[in-house]
């Protein structure tokens, strides 16, 4: 099977060290900056993709290939050891694709609207 996730793994780390910032359009968004964050590598990928609605699953598909992206922002310091995952419980698998689950870090209370991220 052929994938992707080797080359959108690998952009989203050259964008952290060439210092690509997550940008918050305001201090209270808590869920989107990491979504608009990540979206800007996959267009840097060249890959086609499809964005799903609000709440919908995964938050990224892929076009030629039947995999998916669902971004978890979380916290730092805030939860360690769990996630909101919504109703959808995390399976790597969903109507036959492949989703891959990309997790990034933030501060709770960052006293700017940029700020680097940690991926995993």
């Amino acid at each position: 099977m052929t994938t992707s996730v080797h080359s959108v793994f690998s952009i989203c780390v050259k964008a952290i060290r060439s210092g690509k910032l997550i940008r918050r359009e305001s201090k209270k968004d808590k869920e989107f900056h990491f979504q608009n964050w990540f979206k800007n590598r996959l267009q840097e990928t060249k890959l086609n993709f499809e964005i799903g609605g609000r709440n919908s699953y995964p938050d990224f598909r892929l076009v030629a290939q039947t995999e998916g992206y669902e971004v978890k922002g979380l916290a730092c310091p805030g939860r360690e050891v769990n996630y909101d995952c919504n109703s959808q419980v995390p399976s790597g698998n969903h109507n036959g694709r492949t989703i891959y689950y990309v997790f990034g870090r933030y501060p709770a209370d960052a006293d700017g609207r940029t700020y680097v991220t940690a991926i995993f």
